[in-house]
């Protein structure tokens, strides 16, 4: 799902569709969490509630969960959480964050600052730079991962 997300976001985004491109970023943002969580974290009788679309976690409980895992101990889900999550939400469910982008002094239209369509694109091609890497390890494909992960180490130093 993070990557058709992905595909989606840069495909609205290079339609001018920035609201509908901005509203999938935390949709992005929980598809690559929970996917880390169900492969490191998830015991079999949760995986088998989530086939009955149960889960009795929280969102906050998932990251907590897999930032105990050495690998993602730096807390970088719980940082883009702590820092994002009011605004992804508005985003997405239409709230004021995505309503004030909608309008002009003259009009109601699209009126998206370049910087936060960058900011979206930003979060979104880094999940998916990520997620490729998480299921090239999965598939155990060694040099597609270090394909990936050069990748996005080159996409990551020239963000930053």
């Amino acid at each position: 799902m993070v990557l058709e997300f992905h595909a989606a976001i840069v495909l609205l985004t290079k339609n001018s569709l920035f609201g509908a491109a901005a509203a999938l970023v935390r949709s992005l943002f929980e598809a690559h969490v929970r996917g880390i969580w169900f492969l490191f974290c998830a015991s079999d009788a949760e995986l088998e509630a989530f086939k009955d679309d149960k889960m009795e976690r929280n969102f906050g409980d998932l990251i907590r969960e897999i930032e105990e895992i050495e690998t993602y101990s730096e807390g970088i889900f719980s940082d883009v959480k702590k820092k994002s999550w009011r605004i992804m939400n508005s985003f997405t469910h239409t709230g004021y964050y995505q309503v004030v982008r909608r309008n002009t002094e003259n009009e109601i239209r699209p009126n998206y600052k370049e910087s936060e369509v960058l900011d979206a694109l930003s979060t979104a091609n880094s999940f998916a730079i990520l997620t490729g890497v998480e299921i090239a390890n999965m598939a155990k494909n060694s040099s597609l991962t270090k394909e990936i992960a050069d990748h996005g180490n080159q996409y990551f130093k020239g963000a930053l």
